[in-house]
């Protein structure tokens, strides 16, 4: 194992920050093309004001829950890694399956020390992995969408079951995984507890939106169960392990 290599190079952090950059300064290339273009069809100044302190304020959520990403990967790949996947392109459902499953292959997992040829692994496995996505949605995203479309014109009721199946099918895998993880004791029972922890705050938050009608929950939702879980997986470990 390479013992000069650190997850957390200086170098690491260089070029993640370059790529994060570049996508920074596009994002602000096309809000001002796009601000610019408003104008010269009418949008009123002032509205566009509203709506950008809105889209600013309903950005909050999101943010909050890359950044919890990027410390619950961080432990494993240090922080350039996870910095430059969730602020370009990835999720922390995915990046941290693909991570674990790249880890596993190579006979290791991501609570040790990694080498450099056992990070790099990991990184092209994320890296890779999701963009097959980029090529995907073209091609087969329409088609798929319209046969949905077919579905729910001929039965509105079926088409809504058939969507939901498609959801709560992906929601079923990751929640294999921790039901999986029972059978391991110590911290995969800790790992199926604090998945328990998360769905149950889900729930409660599903609640309150609909018996109180706490519309912004929908966007807070998923980072407070998120914070929530995190912090019942202290007790949790002193509990059980």
């Amino acid at each position: 194992m390479d013992r000069t290599f650190s997850v957390n190079h200086p170098l690491l952090f260089l070029l993640a920050g370059i790529a994060v950059l570049v996508v920074a300064v596009q994002s602000a290339v096309f809000l001002r093309k796009a601000w610019k273009r408003a104008l010269e069809i009418g949008f009123p100044k002032e509205r566009l004001k509203k709506i950008a302190v809105s889209s600013a304020v309903f950005s909050i959520a999101p943010a909050i829950a890359v950044g919890i990403g990027v410390i619950t990967l961080s432990g494993a790949l240090g922080l350039p890694l996870p910095w430059l996947r969730l602020s370009v392109v990835g999720a922390i459902m995915y990046e941290l399956s693909a991570a674990e499953t790249a880890a596993t292959a190579l006979g290791t997992s991501l609570s040790a020390t990694l080498s450099a040829t056992e990070f790099s692994t990991i990184a092209w496995t994320m890296t890779v992995g999701i963009t097959t996505g980029l090529f995907l949605i073209p091609v087969f995203c329409e088609r798929t969408l319209n046969g949905i479309s077919k579905i729910g014109m001929k039965d509105k009721k079926w088409g809504e079951h058939f969507t939901n199946g498609l959801f709560f099918a992906l929601i079923a895998t990751f929640v294999g995984n921790g039901v999986a993880d029972v059978t391991k004791g110590g911290a995969g029972l800790v790992s199926a507890l604090v998945l328990v922890v998360s769905a149950v705050v889900m729930g409660i938050c599903g609640l309150l939106r609909n018996k109180l009608g706490w519309k912004w929950l929908n966007d807070y939702a998923v980072p407070l169960s998120m914070i929530v879980a995190m912090i019942a997986a202290i007790p949790l470990t002193a509990w059980v392990c």
